[in-house]
């Protein structure tokens, strides 16, 4: 299967052609909660840096409260998790994010000390010694797999038509 790279719209940034007499937008537009840009940079930016350093901001709040580890776990996946899963769903994941989120993590699960339990025991169940911490990159790879049945399945959708090109 021929391996597909992120388009980009940079060569398109400075087209004067108007079709359609539609108002061609030059600075990032936001849809749906994902941004969009001719920059890849700027949508890097958008799309996954702020959202990490809003996340900072949110677990700073909270690393003054006394949570157990499973508490800890419990507000990582609500407040971290879903924002960058809905972005990494929809978007390639630049390279460092899995990482740094990662890092950021377990700075806020173990209150900015050394880690007492190896980080793949975490990610198991909890009658395994885990508390079921999600593995980004996993995630992420998961992420992209879940389009698969839905291309297959989409009984000749209009938004299948792109992906169809590209694959075929």
């Amino acid at each position: 299967m021929k391996k597909t790279k992120a388009v980009s719209l940079r060569k398109w940034s400075n087209n004067i052609n108007k079709p359609l007499n539609l108002k061609w937008l030059h600075s990032p537009v936001k849809i749906l909660g994902i941004h969009f840009s001719y920059d890849e940079k700027r949508n890097n930016d958008l799309n996954f840096i702020q959202k990490i350093q809003k996340l900072q901001t949110k677990l700073d709040m909270w690393s003054a409260r006394d949570f157990t580890i499973f508490e800890r776990t419990m507000i990582l996946k609500t407040l971290g998790l879903s924002k960058l899963a809905y972005s990494a769903s929809n978007l390639v994941v630049p390279q460092g994010i899995a990482d740094t989120k990662k890092t950021k993590s377990f700075k806020f699960l173990w209150r900015n000390k050394k880690d007492k339990i190896k980080r793949s025991g975490l990610y198991q169940e909890p009658d395994r010694g885990g508390i079921r911490m999600t593995d980004l990159n996993i995630m992420f790879k998961a992420l992209k797999l879940a389009w698969i049945p839905r291309l297959l399945a989409s009984d000749k959708r209009n938004w299948c038509t792109i992906p169809n090109h590209v694959i075929n």
